[in-house]
């Protein structure tokens, strides 16, 4: 052959063997790219803040789902203390003091809009696990989710560009995957770790891209390799079993090469990044080592008594969490990135890293999906990739539109969904709504102080309002110094003492004598005050008698 045209044609059979379509670079300008690049970037994120953002206000002055006042009880007592330690271990700490950063940057437009220190509105510790204030407070950690989550979309979009090429732009799936968007709003630590374990797969993804050109005495791969394991370190500094992650970088640098002193150096490097960006994020693993010791104890006593829960598998086809359509795109997905030679490490990272994180979870019959979250951002990059342009199917480009079409408006469905579960007004702010009506003016109200209806929030009320416990209840009812009186129902599923049992049923069987004006919520009050009240609780508005008789 003429000189030159053999390596020309290696290189085109080496392309079509590889599946891969290349576009004429000389069709399409570098700038004109870039800037399509932002501009799908631009409109993706602007897609995810508006599936987002508006749910962050759900439920507020209260929180409205179980796990917040997990990681904002710890931040009140951060704020109140000014000082590190948060005192429970059960949930690492990183989230906590990124929450109380934020509140902390803000304590000047507070003070400026409210007239007084934000630590003047912070309740006293007490037991009922509600009394979670201010408002702002619940919004700071909220704001910290959302950002992780919107942080953890953009990653994947680059992750999926750098596996699957441009056309895998249709990253928008994580924008859209509904079980993203319902741990967006709320304070959880699952979403803020997503966001790192996001960044370690991207980081082990350039690392082995350096070690491919570069090789492993490079200084961009010890570079490469520090970033990659400080992250890894958040990851776990969120969410302990996130720490797993840190096999993603193992495989990112041994699998291409094998053992080697220059990669075993760089595997040293990234472990001591992850342990010291791990310690500095929670130092009470040095200064509170036993009370860690014993928040994990304690964590996974609770996860051997909770209920039994349906399979996390289960679970994923939900709707309002993958759906059976997402997941099969995505199991699809990992088949085609194992049998590619190019990607088979990076599924076989992915997939130890999903071994190392769920196995010690599985054996426990609580099961929730929250705990596979740290999963959904690489699962969903897999699937997507299905629809880019170094694969197989990238000459069929109406086929892969149609596809992507019919697999986007199927996540509808699981969205709305997921909009219904956490788009609601708590129930104790339609009842203090109702307080607020000029027709109660002049009023005194007995308020049960077992419903945890916040004190800035009864302020609101036209009635003169006074809260006592429930075993309080009946003597002052009977004073005939009120007028009305809120109470509930509680939940004797949870096996009270006995004698508690026989107390209560008798205080309820008098308090269903009273005139009902209105009813809110549905949910019974949980006998003990350190569980979480519902956003639905079940709240009776009554009348009561009068001194002399009759109803007023």
């Amino acid at each position: 052959e003429p000189h030159g045209l053999a390596p020309q044609r290696e290189a085109r059979d080496g392309s079509v063997r590889a599946g891969i379509v290349r576009r004429d670079e000389r069709s399409v300008p570098r700038g004109a790219t870039a800037a399509g690049n932002r501009a799908s970037t631009i409109v993706i994120l602007a897609l995810a803040a508006s599936l987002r953002l508006p749910l962050v206000f759900s439920g507020l002055p209260y929180i409205s789902y179980i796990d917040e006042g997990g990681v904002l009880h710890p931040v009140m007592r951060l704020v109140r203390s000014n000082g590190w330690d948060p005192g429970w271990y059960q949930y690492p700490s990183l989230s906590m003091y990124l929450t109380a950063a934020v509140l902390h940057a803000s304590r000047p437009i507070y003070r400026l809009v409210h007239g007084r220190p934000l630590a003047e509105d912070v309740p006293p510790e007490g037991d009922l696990y509600d009394l979670i204030g201010p408002p702002e407070l619940i919004l700071a950690g909220r704001g910290v989710v959302v950002a992780a989550s919107l942080v953890t979309v953009l990653v994947g979009m680059a992750l999926a560009r750098r596996i699957a090429g441009r056309s895998a732009a249709i990253a928008a799936l994580l924008a859209m995957t509904p079980a993203l968007v319902q741990r967006a709003c709320i304070v959880i630590t699952d979403t803020v770790s997503a966001a790192f374990v996001a960044g370690v797969l991207l980081a082990a993804e350039d690392l082995r891209s350096i070690l491919r050109k570069e090789g492993p005495s490079s200084i961009a791969a010890r570079r490469h390799a520090l970033f990659a394991g400080a992250l890894a370190g958040l990851a776990a500094a969120t969410k302990y079993p996130a720490g797993a992650v840190f096999v993603v970088i193992l495989v990112s640098v041994f699998a291409p090469g094998g053992l080697s002193f220059e990669r075993v150096r760089l595997a040293g490097l990234s472990a001591l990044a992850a342990i010291l960006s791990t310690l500095i994020a929670m130092p009470a693993i040095v200064f509170r080592t036993r009370q860690v010791a014993a928040g994990l104890v304690a964590q996974a006593h609770d996860y051997a008594t909770f209920g039994t829960t349906h399979s996390l598998f289960g679970q994923a086809l939900d709707p309002e969490e993958l759906g059976w359509l997402l997941t099969l795109c995505g199991l699809l997905g990992l088949v085609v990135l194992a049998l590619r030679r190019e990607t088979r490490s990076t599924v076989v990272g992915w997939l130890a890293f999903g071994v190392l994180l769920l196995a010690p979870l599985l054996r426990y019959g609580f099961q929730p999906f929250r705990n596979a979250l740290l999963l959904v951002p690489p699962f969903v990059v897999a699937a997507s990739c299905l629809f880019g342009d170094r694969f197989p199917f990238a000459r069929w480009r109406g086929a892969r539109v149609l596809a992507a079409s019919v697999l986007l408006v199927g996540l509808a469905p699981g969205l709305l969904d997921a909009w219904r579960m956490r788009r609601h007004t708590d129930s104790r702010v339609r009842l203090v709504d109702e307080l607020s009506k000029p027709e109660w003016k002049g009023k005194r109200a007995l308020v049960q102080r077992e419903l945890a209806i916040l004190p800035a929030e009864l302020a609101r009320a036209a009635c003169d309002t006074e809260v006592a416990p429930w075993e309080a209840l009946p003597p002052l009812a009977e004073s005939g110094r009120y007028d009305l009186i809120v109470l509930g129902r509680f939940d004797d599923r949870m096996v009270p003492p006995p004698e508690w049992v026989a107390r209560a049923q008798a205080f309820e069987a008098r308090a269903g004598s009273f005139p009902v004006v209105a009813v809110f919520g549905s949910r019974r009050t949980p006998v003990y005050p350190n569980y979480w009240r519902d956003d639905d609780e079940l709240l009776i508005f009554a009348r009561l008698a009068p001194a002399g008789g009759g109803t007023s």
